[in-house]
C-alpha cells in the first residue's frame, strides 16, 4: 500500500474512533448509564440554630461524578420525609456541582429538635451522603408573659393586675402593668394542685412545666403571686419546691428567660435577724457562706440547681412580701416610666424598708456581662457563660433627713386640701434639651457619655433619661463614698432644675452584688457594687406640719455608677399648692379598726408598720388633688404560720366622709 493510501486509512480510522467516542458521550449524557457518582456531601450552614421560630435551616452540598452524564437525586430527612420531585443534574464532564436545600421548622409544639438531612442518589448509581446533622432551639415568643396565682385570695387579683392592670372582676386597679403590646396570659385560673406545671420532668416524673397552656417554662417572663416560705410556695392545693424545678431547661423543651416570684422568703438569704419579737432574713449582705439552714439561708444553694444555663434570671423576695396591686404597679412603674433595668425594676419596685428582693443568674466570672445588667427584656438565652452564680439586691437605704415618723397623737384634726399642678419641664431642663435625628436628648458632662435619651410618659407626666454611655460603662475607675454619691446626685438634679423647694428626705440605696463559683461545694463569696440609687421624696408643708408624700409619685431618682457617672434619672413630680378648703381627718384608732375589719382573720395578725400622708401615684397626670390616706402593714403573729396568714397591706381613706 502506498504511503498516501496508508495515511488516508489512518485518517479514516481516527475519524471513526472520534465518532464512536462522540456517540458514546451522547448516549451517556442522554441515558446516564456510563457516568458514576463518586461522592455526595451535605452540611448545614448553621449547625445549631437558636432564635425565633420557625427557623430556616440552609443546607449546602456537592455531587461529584467521574464522567459526563445525568444524575438523579432527592433529599431525605430524619423525620422520614423524602422529596416527591426527582431533581436532575447534567454533567458535561467529570467534576463536582453544588446543590442546596432548606428546611423550615420549630415552634410552640416543637421548640427543640435534633435531626439531619441527606442526599440520596437515584441514578446512575445508588449512593447516600452522610447525614448533615443540625439542632434547632427556639426562643420563647418575644415579649410573652404568663402570670399565675398560688392562692385564691387577693393573689389571684395580683397575678391579673401584673398583666392587665385589672383585678379579676375587671376593675382597673393599677396604672402600670406589663406593656400593652405584649402577649399575656393569666394561667391556672380555676385549677387545683398545679405544682406539676412548675416541676420539670428531669426532677419529677410527672413534671409538666412545658405544657403549652399552663407550663411556667414556656413564655419569656413568668410571674407568680402567692404564699411562700424559704423552701415552699403554694400552688392552689399542693406546693412547689426548688428541688423539683429546672427553669429554662432547653433540652427538656424549657424556654423561660425571666422567673419572677412575689412570695414571702422564697429567696431568703443571709442570717435570721430578730427584732422586737419578729425574725426575718433582712440582711442578705451579711451572708457568711454557710449551708442553707433556718438560721442562715443560702440562696445559692437552694436556687442554683433550679436555674438552667439558658435562663436569664430568677427573682424573688428574701423577706415578707405583700404582693398587692400597689406592689406590681411599682415594679412596672420602674420599668415603663422610669426606664429602670430589668432586675432593678423588680428589686426597687417591690422593695421597701422591710421587703428585700433578690435577683439571681448564672454566668462567667464577670458579673457585668450577665443578664443582671439587662437594660430591657429579651427572649434570647443567657450567653454570658457558666461556672458562677451571681445575685443582685438592695443593701439597705440611708435616709437624711429621716422620713417623718407618725404617732397617733400627732395626727391632725384637719388638713388643707392640696391641689397638684399640671406636669411640665423646669426652665433649666428645657435649656439643656436638644433634638438629634428626631430624638430628644439631654446634654450634661456628668452623664455617662455626656448625653442621654429622654423618654416621656404623657399619661402620667413621668420624664426619664438614660445616659447613652450607660450600656458600655463596665470597668469602674474608682468607687465614691455614699456621701459623695449623694452630693453628686443632688448637684445633677439641681443643675437640670429637678430639685424643687418642696424636696424632702433624700434616700441613698446601694445596689450590691455577690458571686460564687458554681462547684457544688462551699466556695468563697465575692461581694461587689453595681450602682447607687439616690431618691428625693416630695414633702408638702401644711400649716405647721410637713408631710412626706406616699405612693410612687412625688419622686426624683438618680442612678450613679460607683465611679460617679450618672447612668439614669427619672422624675414623677408635680408641684403642689394649698387650697382654701380644709378636710376633716379620721382619727388613727378608727382607721386602724377599719383596716382590721378587712383582714380575713384579724386575730392571727399584728400591725408591723403604718404610714399617714398625702398620696401621689405614678398615674396622677389626670388628677388635680392629692388624697390623704393611712397605710397599714399587717404580719402574722406566729411566723411559723406564714403560709396560712401571709402579710397584708391595707389602705384606708383618711378623710372623714
Amino acid at each position: 500500500m502506498s504511503r498516501i493510501m496508508q495515511k488516508r486509512s489512518d485518517r479514516l480510522e481516527q475519524i471513526a474512533r472520534w465518532a464512536m467516542i462522540t456517540i458514546i458521550m451522547v448516549i451517556g449524557t442522554s441515558q446516564g448509564t456510563w457516568a458514576a457518582v463518586t461522592r455526595a456531601t451535605l452540611s448545614p450552614a448553621q449547625k445549631v440554630y437558636s432564635g425565633d421560630c420557625p427557623g430556616k435551616i440552609v443546607f449546602n452540598g456537592t455531587i461529584t461524578v467521574n464522567a459526563p452524564g445525568t444524575v438523579s437525586y432527592v433529599f431525605t430527612r430524619s423525620d422520614g420525609a423524602t422529596d416527591t420531585r426527582i431533581k436532575k443534574l447534567l454533567f458535561r464532564a467529570a467534576g463536582s456541582k453544588p446543590v442546596s436545600t432548606t428546611w423550615t421548622l420549630g415552634g410552640a409544639t416543637l421548640p427543640n429538635y435534633k435531626g439531619w438531612q441527606a442526599i440520596k442518589i437515584l441514578s446512575p448509581n445508588p449512593l447516600n451522603s452522610r447525614h448533615a446533622e443540625f439542632e434547632v432551639h427556639c426562643d420563647p415568643p418575644a415579649n410573652s408573659a404568663k402570670a399565675a396565682h398560688g392562692n385564691t385570695d387577693w393573689h389571684i387579683d395580683t397575678a391579673n393586675e401584673f398583666l392587665f392592670c385589672k383585678d379579676m372582676a375587671g376593675s382597673t386597679t393599677t396604672a402600670n402593668c406589663a406593656p400593652a403590646s405584649w402577649t399575656k396570659n393569666h394561667i391556672h385560673v380555676g385549677l387545683t394542685n398545679t405544682a406539676a406545671y412548675y416541676n420539670d420532668k428531669a426532677r419529677v416524673a410527672t413534671g409538666n412545666d412545658t405544657d403549652s397552656g399552663n407550663g411556667i417554662d414556656k413564655p419569656m417572663l413568668f410571674f407568680y403571686a402567692g404564699h411562700g416560705n424559704p423552701t415552699t410556695w403554694n400552688t392552689l392545693g399542693d406546693n412547689g419546691h426548688q428541688t423539683n424545678v429546672l427553669l429554662g431547661n432547653i433540652l427538656g423543651n424549657g424556654q423561660l428567660r425571666y422567673f419572677w416570684q412575689c412570695s414571702c422568703e422564697t429567696f431568703a438569704h443571709g442570717p435570721r435577724v430578730c427584732s422586737s419579737g419578729d425574725c426575718d432574713y433582712s440582711e442578705p449582705q451579711n451572708f457568711d457562706g454557710s449551708a442553707d439552714s433556718a438560721t442562715m439561708r443560702n440562696v445559692f444553694e437552694r436556687w442554683g440547681p433550679a436555674i438552667g444555663d439558658d435562663l436569664r434570671m430568677a427573682c424573688g423576695v428574701s423577706t415578707l412580701a405583700y404582693c398587692h396591686e400597689g406592689n406590681v404597679n411599682a415594679i412596672w412603674n420602674r420599668f415603663n416610666n422610669e426606664g429602670r433595668s430589668v432586675a432593678e425594676s423588680f428589686i426597687l419596685g417591690l422593695g421597701s424598708s422591710s421587703v428585700k428582693p433578690i435577683c439571681m443568674t448564672r454566668g462567667g466570672a464577670n458579673i457585668a456581662d450577665t443578664p443582671l445588667y439587662d437594660l430591657t427584656f429579651t427572649n434570647r438565652r443567657n450567653s454570658s457563660g457558666t461556672g458562677y452564680l451571681h445575685i443582685l439586691y438592695s443593701g439597705g437605704t440611708q435616709t437624711d433627713p429621716p422620713m417623718i415618723i407618725w404617732r397617733p397623737e400627732l395626727i391632725p384634726l384637719k388638713l388643707w386640701r392640696v391641689r397638684i399642678l399640671p406636669p411640665g419641664d423646669p426652665v433649666e431642663f428645657k435649656r439643656r434639651l436638644v433634638v438629634r435625628n428626631k430624638v430628644e436628648q439631654l446634654s450634661d458632662p456628668q452623664l455617662a457619655g455626656a448625653s442621654a435619651i429622654i423618654k416621656r410618659n404623657m399619661e402620667n407626666g413621668t420624664v426619664s433619661i438614660r445616659a447613652i454611655g450607660a450600656a458600655t460603662l463596665k470597668a469602674q475607675r474608682s468607687v465614691r463614698t455614699e456621701a459623695e454619691q449623694r452630693k453628686t446626685a443632688l448637684e445633677f438634679i439641681r443643675r437640670i432644675g429637678w430639685l424643687d423647694t418642696d424636696a424632702g428626705a433624700v434616700q441613698v440605696t446601694q445596689m450590691l452584688t455577690a458571686s460564687m463559683a458554681d462547684t457544688g461545694k462551699k466556695s468563697p463569696i465575692t461581694p461587689g457594687k453595681k450602682d447607687v440609687v439616690v431618691s428625693i421624696i416630695q414633702r408638702v408643708r401644711n400649716g405647721d406640719q410637713t408631710i412626706d408624700l406616699l405612693g410612687t409619685g412625688g419622686r426624683v431618682s438618680v442612678t450613679l455608677a460607683p465611679s460617679g457617672e450618672v447612668l439614669a434619672a427619672a422624675r414623677t413630680w408635680r408641684q403642689t399648692e394649698l387650697t382654701k378648703e380644709q378636710v376633716a381627718i379620721k382619727p388613727y384608732e378608727r382607721a386602724q379598726k377599719e383596716a382590721m375589719k378587712k383582714l380575713v382573720n384579724a386575730a392571727a395578725y399584728k400591725l408591723a408598720e403604718w404610714r399617714f400622708g398625702y398620696k401621689q401615684t405614678a398615674a396622677a397626670a389626670n388628677r388635680n388633688e392629692l388624697p390623704v390616706v393611712y397605710e397599714f402593714d399587717f404580719v402574722p403573729k406566729d411566723r411559723e404560720k406564714l403560709l396560712d396568714y401571709p402579710p397584708q397591706q391595707i389602705e384606708i381613706a383618711a378623710e372623714e366622709r
